[in-house]
């Protein structure tokens, strides 16, 4: 009945006019067709309910007459619950007024007895043959609409499996979720993986592939409790509802009852013995949330651990969905937006801290869209780095801080820019020639230019890289790795790759606010990047007394709002020419 989407559905108006001819015909104030499951009795359609039996439309099976129509798969008859040795029919006449009841069984065609279409009365009532009839002719029609219901939701199944298919399974979530809420529990969503499933269909072919998924989906659902359901979510994943439970901890123990099951004993599928281990995660809510923010909180949950995350209970996140939404129209707005007037480049200076000139700037990119406002760079470079879409924009951005260089040189033919590279753009074999061109096109020496990757490429350490690194130092540029020292930042990676420049990561700068520590670590590295050769800077520069232990240590460059903030380039002649204080006695700030 669950599978079919039967029970906890919303009244069904065609069995609600039956249930009222029956009224009519038989002369009752209630009618009723009764779906039968472990624990309750629950009604499909219904006329003359009352008060909480309204609200609920189900009763526990100790209050069932229709569990006995079932069981017996015939007809059942009382004139008068009160003198009935049934014990049900005499708790029915006590607490929900049933004074006399008729009723026939729901069989399908396959033999499968759902329930009872019932006709009650709250007077003793003296039944006659007619009025079974007249039940039974209309129970032959609340079958026939059954059975196409049950027609509609094989559709609904996986064809493999025979397990939910995600639509269905959306249904029954959100009846459960909601089910769970009038009875203040909780109800869950268990995400399931099968650990190197792809391995099975290379080694063993497909179709035991598909024989151990019809196999596991089998398991899984002898695993399942009364009131639960499976789904086959798509390849090697699994969702499971579970769908009452106490708390967290109950959730845990369900997710071990299916752990144990599907992994306590191998395989056979197609004539192999499959040994299978998985993967789980469960989401709960005990209050009413969207279907696929529980669903997603589940399959959310499962990511993390397959990434290594402790196996903790997720919780659905209403806001996860908008965030999501929003991504897609960052994504979408990002095609093409280096060709509309929504891109500004701003420029930070770098100012020689012994010194005290000005020595350049970082180009800095930002967005403001016509309608999402001005989006933050931390929000959509990286989804244009997954998107692809950074390098039109990676390459727009160069383009233009390398052309506003060019005529600041005019008047300060030292000042350098450095720009910021994703790693796709790396990976590209023609991006240091397209360097060199753009260059070249805005009269700009490649020396003038420095590129920053960050700590992530080296990590990486993909050949190409490195290739693309010693080429762009070929032609003349320069290189610098950003964020160094609060990452994974290992030294022999200073030696290996063409570097030119380290920039110390603001975290780090930012804590020298504190304990002496970082102080002896800023000396020391220093110290290691004069050796190597390489030009330190310092970033996020926010107050005096980082300026000064910066300066000290022997940092040879720095950055931050405490030296000048990010500005457009029509706003930079002020800076020109201007002379900071770096010492211990403060600075001039922009």
């Amino acid at each position: 009945m669950r599978d079919v989407a039967l029970v906890d559905a919303e009244p069904d108006p065609a069995l609600e006019r039956l249930t009222r001819l029956a009224g009519e015909l038989l002369g009752v104030p209630m009618s009723l067709v009764s779906l039968v499951e472990t624990t309750r009795q629950y009604f499909a359609g219904a006329t003359g309910l009352s008060g909480l039996l309204d609200a609920e439309r189900q009763t526990p099976i100790s209050h069932s007459c229709c569990r006995h129509v079932v069981e017996r798969q015939a007809p059942l008859v009382i004139p008068d619950t009160q003198q009935s040795p049934l014990p049900q029919a005499q708790l029915a006449a006590r607490d929900i007024d049933v004074a006399a009841y008729a009723g026939v069984p729901l069989t399908l065609s396959g033999g499968e007895t759902l329930g009872a279409f019932c006709a009650i009365d709250k007077v003793p009532h003296q039944w006659t043959p007619d009025d079974v009839r007249i039940l039974e002719d209309l129970a032959a029609l609340a079958v026939e609409l059954l059975e196409a219901r049950r027609a509609g939701a094989q559709a609904l199944h996986d064809r493999l499996t025979g397990l939910a298919g995600r639509a269905l399974f959306g249904e029954l979530v959100t009846r459960g979720v909601a089910r769970a809420a009038r009875a203040e529990r909780a109800c869950g969503v268990v995400a399931i993986d099968l650990d190197g499933f792809r391995l099975v269909n290379e080694a063993l072919g497909h179709a035991t592939g598909d024989a151990l998924l019809t196999a596991v989906a089998a398991r899984l659902s002898s695993a399942l409790g009364n009131g639960d359901a499976a789904c086959r979510l798509g390849s090697d994943e699994f969702l499971v509802l579970c769908d009452s439970l106490e708390d967290e901890r109950e959730a845990a123990q369900v997710v071990s009852r299916l752990r144990a099951a599907l992994t306590h004993a191998p395989f056979e599928a197609n004539g192999h013995t499959v040994p299978v281990s998985a993967t789980l995660s469960v989401a709960t809510a005990n209050t009413v949330v969207a279907t696929d923010d529980l669903i997603d909180a589940a399959l959310d949950a499962l990511a993390c651990r397959k990434g290594g995350a402790p196996e903790t209970a997720g919780r659905a996140d209403p806001q996860r969905r908008a965030r999501a939404t929003r991504r897609l129209r960052l994504q979408q707005a990002l095609v093409g937006v280096e060709e509309r007037d929504e891109l500004l480049v701003v420029y930070q200076p770098l100012v020689d801290l012994r010194a005290g000139r000005l020595l350049g700037f970082e180009a800095l990119l930002r967005w403001k869209h016509p309608e999402l406002g001005a989006v933050r760079p931390d929000e959509f470079i990286p989804v244009a780095e997954r998107t692809g879409t950074i390098m039109p924009i990676g390459e727009w951005v160069l383009e233009r801080a390398a052309c506003d260089l060019a005529l600041w040189r005019a008047t300060e033919e030292h000042l350098t820019v450095s720009v910021n590279v994703a790693p796709i753009q790396l990976r590209s074999p023609a991006f240091p020639q397209r360097v060199a061109a753009i260059c070249d096109g805005c009269g700009l020496p490649a020396d003038a230019l420095t590129l920053e990757i960050t700590e992530r490429v080296l990590l990486d350490d993909r050949p190409a890289y490195e290739l693309a690194m010693n080429e762009l130092r070929a032609v003349g540029v320069r290189v610098a790795l950003d964020d160094f020292g609060t990452g994974y930042s290992a030294l022999s990676y200073l030696s290996r790759f063409p570097l030119d420049v380290l920039k110390l990561d603001r975290a780090f700068v930012a804590a020298l606010d504190g304990a002496p520590r970082p102080r002896a670590l800023l000396e020391a590295m220093t110290k290691m990047a004069s050796a190597l050769g390489l030009r330190t800077v310092g970033e996020g520069i926010e107050t005096e007394g980082q300026l000064a232990q910066l300066t000290a240590s022997g940092c040879d460059v720095g950055q931050g709002y405490h030296l000048s903030r990010p500005r457009p380039a029509d706003e930079l002649s002020p800076l020109l020419g201007r002379v900071w204080r770096t010492g211990g006695d403060g600075a001039a700030p922009g």
